[in-house]
C-alpha cells in the first residue's frame, strides 16, 4: 500500500481542508451515467453488469487524486492505488455482505479476481466475510430494485471519512440510451464539485473505451 504524504504547508487546498475538516462537511449528488456501451459490452462477453461497473468506477477513481485521500498516522496522504469494497446481496436471508477485490488495471484480470471472491464468499452471510480489508479502499453498493433521484448516507459520529462512497441504482432507457443513476458522497475537506465533475467525465471516457 504505497502512498505519499500531502505537505499541507504548500498544498493549495490547505485553507479549504482545514475549514471543512473542522466542521466535518460532506456533500452528495446523484447523476445519470450513460451505460449503453456497458450493457452491450457485458452481454457480448457474458459478464455481469455489476462487476463491470465496479471496475469502471475504480478505474476512474484511481485517476482523481482527490478521491484517494486518507488520514494515516495523523497525516493526510494520497494512496497510490485504491481498491473497491462492494456489497453483494443474499436473497435467501434478504441481507448483504461487503466484499473487496484487488484492483487490476486489466479488465480481464479484475473480472477473474472478482469472480474468485464472489464464488468463495457468495453464501457467507457475515457482514464482512473476506478478512483483511486493506486501508486503501473505497465503497460501492447497488440498489437494483429501484430508481431514485437522490441518495445520502448519514454519519452521526464518523469523522474524517475521506474515501468516496458510490451507490448505483436500476438503469432505465431514455431517448434510446440506457442511463444509470449514480449517487456519489464525498468529504468536502478533500474533494470539491470540480473533482466530482472530473471523475464523471473520466468515468464516461472509461465506458466509451470499452471494445466489443
Amino acid at each position: 500500500m504505497q502512498y505519499q504524504i500531502i505537505d499541507l504547508a504548500s498544498w493549495n487546498r490547505q485553507e479549504h481542508y482545514n475549514f471543512y475538516r473542522q466542521i466535518q462537511c460532506n456533500f452528495s449528488l446523484t447523476t445519470e451515467i450513460d451505460v449503453t456501451n456497458v450493457v452491450a459490452f457485458y452481454k457480448h462477453y457474458h459478464y455481469k453488469f455489476y462487476p463491470v461497473m465496479i471496475y469502471l468506477i475504480t478505474q476512474a477513481v484511481n485517476q482523481v487524486p482527490a478521491l484517494k485521500m486518507a488520514l494515516k498516522n495523523e497525516q493526510l496522504i494520497e494512496w497510490e492505488t485504491v481498491l473497491p469494497s462492494y456489497t453483494i446481496f443474499h436473497p435467501e436471508s434478504e441481507t448483504f455482505s461487503s466484499l473487496w477485490t484487488e484492483y487490476h488495471s486489466d479488465l480481464t484480470e479484475f473480472m477473474r479476481a472478482y469472480e474468485e471472491d464472489f464464488a468463495e464468499y457468495q453464501y457467507n452471510l457475515a457482514l464482512s466475510p473476506k478478512p483483511n480489508l486493506p486501508e486503501n479502499h473505497f465503497n460501492i453498493s447497488s440498489l437494483p430494485w429501484m430508481s431514485f433521484s437522490g441518495f445520502n448516507l448519514g454519519f452521526s459520529e464518523v469523522n474524517d471519512h475521506f474515501a468516496p462512497i458510490f451507490t448505483m441504482e436500476k438503469f432505465s432507457e431514455k431517448d434510446g440510451k440506457l442511463l444509470l443513476p449514480l449517487a456519489i458522497q464525498v468529504h468536502h475537506a478533500v474533494c470539491d464539485g470540480f473533482h466530482i465533475g472530473r471523475f464523471i467525465d473520466l468515468l464516461h471516457e472509461c465506458i466509451d473505451e470499452l471494445i466489443y
